[in-house]
Formats: structure tokens, sequence, C-alpha cells
């Protein structure tokens, strides 16, 4: 019978990450089939667990050596889930962590809490269950909700280090048992140390695969964003910047530049010259607005401001002070012809704020005759 009730706590742990692997993994086989192989696995697993627990000595003592049983279990779930190895694996313990960790709890508050004629095993199996009962439904809400979503949008390098890091937080639990259960063996207090100290590291790397990704990203959305000849932002970012002011009704002027004679720059000086004249260009206004608006490359050699309400003569005004030669270069700057438009007062979209400063950007050129 002590030997029963003593199997009957690695069996709660089980069906509890039974079921969470059931629950966040999709299944190759029909219920029938797949809860057929699950259940004889159980038993036969249950079997072994009896045959050591009867058999060998210290099993079942609280040292936890019966969760090496468990790896066992990664076969048949393979076999019966679609999902990949790395992923089961990560599933798996992760779950293993938080069965054993409430398992090593129980064990360490049972040999505290002494009542007459309980054995040991009756009160692990107790306290187990009561903080299954406090502690699950937690559990499995942040799994489905946070660590699955982790899973499903993780990359694949760091899919593998978020494996082994699940892992070595259950070895870590696991080791730090050992050393409480058996105090005098002095090398598991070596090796809790150094797991320890590899589970620093592998948090460090973690953080380091993150931070890489992250920067990726970066990388990525500054390609999408940002035109990489002038440093400046893009279309996509001038609609968006000018749609969110429009959606707030914050008044704003908008303005549309065209670099005047600009293909006589490429065909006299060659492109290279050409992307530095329109680098310059951009450096020039971009330095004359500051922080008093945004400015946007949206095609070859046109461009577009977002100055807010009230700034617009005191910008126009800097445009005279604009160098008429290139830095460091004899290539005369020839100008350029610009429109404006006002919000709200010329239009209440976007589309309609650049047609109009466009318009009125052209009418520049005629009366210029540029």
């Amino acid at each position: 019978m002590d030997t029963i009730i003593l199997l009957l706590t690695p069996f709660e742990m089980l069906l509890v990450n039974l079921f969470v692997i059931h629950q966040c993994s999709q299944r190759k086989y029909g219920k029938i089939r797949t809860y057929l192989i699950m259940g004889l696995s159980v038993i036969a697993l249950m079997i072994v667990g009896f045959l050591l627990a009867s058999q060998v000595p210290g099993f079942g003592s609280g040292n936890g050596l019966f969760i090496f049983c468990g790896f066992l279990f990664i076969l048949p779930i393979k076999y019966l889930y679609r999902a990949r190895g790395v992923s089961i694996v990560t599933v798996a313990c992760f779950s293993w962590s938080y069965t054993f960790l409430l398992f090593a709890l129980s064990a360490k508050l049972a040999r505290m809490i002494v009542i007459p004629g309980w054995d040991v095993s009756y009160m692990v199996l107790l306290i187990q269950t009561v903080l299954y009962l406090g502690t699950f439904v937690s559990f499995y809400r942040m799994i489905k909700s946070r660590f699955l979503f982790v899973l499903e949008h993780i990359g694949k390098k760091e899919a593998v280090a978020f494996m082994w890091m699940t892992l070595m937080w259950f070895w870590i639990l696991f080791i730090l048992n050992l050393s409480f259960s058996y105090p005098e063996i002095k090398v598991f207090q070596i090796v809790t140390f150094l797991t320890l100290a590899i589970g620093v590291f592998s948090s460090f790397l973690s953080i380091y695969l993150r931070v890489t990704g992250d920067k990726k990203i970066q990388n990525l959305e500054k390609l999408a964003y940002q035109d990489d000849l002038t440093q400046l932002r893009n279309r996509v970012v001038l609609t968006s910047d000018a749609e969110d002011l429009v959606t707030r009704k914050i008044p704003f002027h908008l303005i549309y530049f065209d670099l005047n004679y600009f293909k006589s720059i490429n065909d006299r000086y060659g492109h290279t010259v050409g992307d530095k004249y329109l680098a310059f260009f951009a450096h020039e206004i971009k330095t004359r607005i500051g922080n008093e608006g945004g400015f946007y490359r949206v095609a070859g050699d046109e461009f577009v401001c977002i100055v807010r309400d009230g700034w617009l003569d005191t910008f126009i005004e800097q445009f005279e002070t604009i160098p008429n030669k290139m830095a460091n270069s004899n290539v005369q700057f020839l100008g350029f012809c610009y429109g404006v438009a006002h919000f709200p007062t010329d239009g209440d979209t976007t589309e309609k704020l650049i047609e109009i400063a466009d318009d009125n950007m052209y009418k520049m050129k005629r009366d210029r005759n540029v």
C-alpha cells in the first residue's frame, strides 16, 4: 500500500504534464488511438516506477530520481503529436519545471509537518495536490496565452536557445533538490554551483539573442521607412505622420519641393555627384526645420515638409540662407520650387493636401519658367 501511495505523487505529476502537452500540441491521429497509446504508455511507466520503488534503495525518498522516467514520454509524444522536437522538449521541460518545483516543495514541507500516524508519502501527496489546486489554473493560462505565443513567433535559432534554457531550468531545480536531499554528498553542491553558473550564462545568451533579433528588426524597419541616400523618412512615414495630425485635428502646413534642373546635374557630373546633391539639399532643409516639423523624400528629387502651424513664414525665410554651392565642391546649387497646402483650410485628407501642394509647386515652376 505504501508503494502505491508513493507512486501516486509522480502519477499526479505525470497527468498534469500530459494534460499540458496534450493541450499545447496538435494530434496526428484520432482521439481513440491517441488516448489508447498514451494510456498504455502511462501503464508501462507506472510498472517501471513500481519496480524501481520496490527494488532500488532511495528511490521515492523525495530525491526526485523518478523524474528521469518521464523522459521516456518524449517518444510517444513525438509519435502522437504534430510538433517540432524542439517545441515538444521546450513545452515538456517547462511543464516539468512547474510540476517538479511543486513536488520538491511538497517533499520539504512534508518533513516539516509531523502528524502522528501519517507517513511522509501521504503528506507529500496531500500537499502537492493542494498546491496544484491553488496554482494550476494560473499556470495553464500563462502557458496558453504567453508561452505558446513565444514558441509560435520565435526564430529557429532563438527556439533552440529557449529549449536549452527550459532544460536548464528543470536541471537547476532537480540538482538543487538533490543537494537538499543529500547534504552529505559534497559533489552535489559543486554540481549545483556549476549548474547555476551555466544557467546565468544561458540567460545572458537568451538576452543576447533577443537583442540581436530586435536589432535586425530595427534595421528592417529602417530599410522600410527611411531613405538610405538622404537618411530622411520616406513616403510611408509621411502618410502616417500626416494622417495622425489630421486625425487629431492639429493644424499644419505641407510643403512640396522639387529641385530645379536636377537632371542636368546628373547629366553633367554623373549620378554619384547627383546623389551628393540630393543629400546636400536634404541636409540643408533638415537643419533649418529642426524640431518644428518633419522632412521626407517621396521620389527622386521631390521632397515634402510638414511644418507646424504658425512657423511657415519663418521657415521659408531661411531658404535664402541655403548656400549656392555644395560644400567642398564647385557644383552650383540650382535652387528649387515649392508649393504649400494648409490643414484644415485646403483639405482634410493627406492625399488632398499633397495634391494641392504639388499643384502650387508646379505653378511656381511655370511662373519662374523652370
